[in-house]
């Protein structure tokens, strides 16, 4: 699926880029980044962190984040349900992410400085952060400071998971140092999720570094307060300003997740709704189930208990995900799909917390509303004030710092729901909250316990001997101990 995927990238550039085929035309090697203009390593990079992000991760985020569960008429995902996935499982996103995307963005970081590029370098050391945070937030421990040196370091040492988020905020600040809308030099249709638009790569980098600070707040408050007090009165993602990446029904240059599903199962569908979710939803007459799920034959939605795809023994039908998460390969639709990797919901959920931890000023309760009004405004879903009149839902204006928090991110879970698998389901093992998630029926690791961490795959134990000890999919990540 992979190097369908890299194929796909050839396709896409000829469709998006004027210069691209004089490009694919020279007689050079287009595999060696040697020769390779940073006007196509710029959006190598972002298609290999999409394709990421919304397949395997999309995947393995739903069904953690107990969105979706492995269908009673299927087999697929099991795995996933008993909490058991094989090393191998986890090589595809590894893969992708260090050696693709990584990769791509050390070598536009390089020759955009030679060259004077400064937006193109901002961009992609931006990138850069966000795709180690996800990578060391996946897997804990990886190879930082000796990363991306190619054949000079083919055994890199892994770096503590603390000291990573250290070069994390760093590399982040000399980013953001960089960003200069009035460059005239900044890339244009080869920037594939804002085009070019240095403001809102500003407004992505803060945004960027409130996460990388709040992530830190339960494991070294003062240190999480530290980063994000430097973020007093900077403009963070705005309501039109979600980061995603676009896609066509063309074959090559569909959603990620769907065209997996499409071609790599055959069109088998595997996934059906959670009742974690769907319970929740219905519970508070939430209208963005329409949305995320799709309704059965009778109009309703219905569910069952993660991971008990063995036991459900009826006949009726089951929801499945909605088209527009991508991951329903009964409905063509869901190629069109796009992959978010950050939203501007999800930024004023964010912001909200910062406030009631008192990081920043601002009003903790407005924010709190306006990532549900952003949410529901996201998908054209009516019915907010109706839904956020409800008391359950209302801002606890008088309750506890934690009881805030709670609330907080409660509805960015709900929010996230098909859109943002594996965020959400990073915040869950961060925080413990949704609060309600259930031990999944399926599950063969021991009562009480739940997937917290990603598995090295078996390749990287293998080649490269300074790798740790591999950790059971149970033990957690460095800021959530």
């Amino acid at each position: 699926m992979k190097k369908t995927f890299i194929l796909s990238l050839l396709t896409t550039c000829l469709t998006i880029f004027p210069g691209c085929k004089k490009f694919l035309d020279i007689n050079k090697d287009p595999n060696n980044a040697e020769d390779v203009p940073v006007a196509y390593l710029l959006p190598s990079a972002q298609a290999a962190i999409s394709f990421s992000v919304g397949n395997t991760l999309g995947l393995m985020g739903g069904i953690w984040s107990q969105y979706w569960t492995q269908s009673p008429s299927a087999s697929q995902y099991r795995p996933l349900d008993q909490y058991s996935p094989d090393p191998g499982a986890f090589g595809n996103v590894w893969e992708t992410l260090t050696s693709d995307a990584l990769e791509d963005l050390q070598q536009v970081i390089d020759k955009s400085t030679v060259q004077k590029k400064s937006q193109y370098t901002a961009i992609a050391l931006i990138l850069k952060v966000y795709t180690f945070q996800l990578v060391t937030d996946l897997w804990g421990d990886v190879p930082f400071t000796e990363a991306l040196k190619g054949e000079e370091n083919i055994s890199p040492v892994y770096d503590r998971q603390s000291d990573i988020y250290n070069h994390l905020v760093k590399t982040l600040d000399d980013a953001m140092a960089l960003i200069n809308p009035d460059d005239p030099n900044a890339p244009g249709g080869d920037d594939l999720i804002y085009g070019g638009d240095m403001e809102r790569w500003a407004h992505f980098a803060n945004t960027l570094k409130l996460k990388i600070g709040l992530r830190l707040a339960k494991k070294d408050p003062v240190r999480a307060a530290a980063v994000v007090r430097t973020l007093a009165g900077k403009i963070f993602l705005q309501e039109d300003e979600t980061a995603m990446q676009r896609f066509n029904a063309t074959g090559g240059q569909q959603n990620p997740l769907y065209g997996a599903i499409s071609a790599g199962l055959g069109g088998v569908s595997n996934l059906v709704a959670s009742a974690t979710t769907v319970d929740f939803f219905n519970r508070y007459n939430d209208p963005r189930i329409a949305a995320f799920y799709a309704p059965v034959p009778s109009g309703s939605y219905a569910a069952i208990p993660q991971g008990s795809y063995e036991t459900y023994i009826s006949n009726d039908p089951l929801s499945k995900p909605s088209a527009r998460t991508g991951a329903n390969v009964d409905l063509s639709a869901s190629a069109l799909a796009p992959v978010k990797w950050m939203t501007s919901y999800e930024s004023s959920f964010l912001q909200a917390e910062a406030v009631v931890r008192g990081w920043l000023p601002g009003d903790a309760a407005a924010l709190y509303l306006d990532g549900i009004q952003q949410s529901f405004d996201a998908y054209a879903t009516g019915g907010f004030d109706d839904y956020a009149a409800q008391p359950e839902i209302a801002f606890p204006a008088g309750g506890s710092v934690e009881t805030k928090i709670a609330t907080i991110i409660t509805q960015k879970w709900a929010a996230m729901c098909g859109n943002q698998n594996i965020e959400a389901w990073t915040e869950w093992r961060r925080t413990g909250y949704p609060s309600f998630f259930i031990e999944s029926k399926a599950s063969i690791i021991g009562a009480g316990r739940f997937p917290q961490t990603f598995l090295y795959p078996n390749s990287e134990l293998t080649r490269n001997p300074n790798a740790p000890r591999q950790h059971l999919i149970y033990e957690k990540v460095w800021w959530a101990q």
